[in-house]
């Protein structure tokens, strides 16, 4: 008699990214709160007006947590598109003109450029009350974002592509028609609780939108790990 041998094929398994997401907007979300909870709960020298605790938290100021926590998801997000460029069997200038796009972002948020269109948008036009002159030049720089990552979603397909498009509506629609409610709350004088709500609101709405372009390139991607722990990284061809 001839023995039998039997050969287990073990299959690579894919690898679930999902936690990760899940643990990144919930970052998201608690530092919101922690801006708006901060000097509302805790009345402390530290906590109130300027104070470096809720300066520290605060997502209006520049140069503290939330704004780490923003250019690090816009250049974790360009990173991740860029690597879906160099595996994209096809489409790949999209997949790097994104990933450029967004790197350029990364560096506006850390830097606040668009704060620096001011000046710009009060050579065009004069507002008697509204402050918000950098949405001016802002609008052109805003439809080169669109139409630049918009080429890369009109490229995908399913819900791959309405991720795409579901972050760039989120991203603008926070940064541009965020930015121009606040400008019109001050230009009435109102800087209470609503002008707050609406300011939080602009900041968590960029970041969801920067995860949702995200989900888009991990969704595009086929990640596997064999038997030895060692991870694969392909591009799917039906994204």
């Amino acid at each position: 008699m001839v023995a039998e041998t039997t050969i287990d094929i073990v299959r690579p398994r894919p690898v679930r990214l999902r936690p990760i997401g899940w643990w990144l907007l919930g970052v998201s979300v608690t530092l919101s709160v922690l801006s708006m909870a901060i000097p509302a709960l805790i009345d402390h020298p530290l906590t109130t007006e300027r104070g470096e605790v809720r300066v520290y938290f605060d997502v209006f100021s520049e140069g503290n947590l939330p704004t780490w926590w923003s250019v690090g998801l816009l250049v974790l997000t360009a990173v991740t598109h860029a690597v879906t460029g160099a595996l994209a069997p096809r489409f790949k200038f999209a997949w790097f003109i994104s990933a450029a796009v967004l790197a350029a972002l990364s560096l506006d948020d850390h830097t606040s450029l668009h704060e620096r269109l001011e000046r710009i948008g009060q050579s065009w036009v004069t507002f008697e009350r509204f402050p918000g002159y950098w949405l001016v030049p802002g609008i052109f720089a805003g439809i080169a974002v669109a139409a630049a990552l918009g080429l890369l979603a009109v490229k995908l397909q399913g819900v791959t592509r309405w991720c795409m498009i579901g972050g760039l509506a989120l991203l603008l629609g926070s940064a541009m028609g965020m930015e121009l409610i606040q400008g019109l709350l001050v230009a009435e004088g109102e800087s209470g609780p609503l002008y707050v709500l609406v300011l939080h609101a602009e900041e968590l709405g960029e970041n969801l939108g920067v995860l949702l372009m995200l989900t888009a390139a991990i969704r595009s991607l086929d990640i596997t790990r064999d038997a030895t722990g060692r991870l694969s990284v392909g591009y799917l061809t039906g994204p």
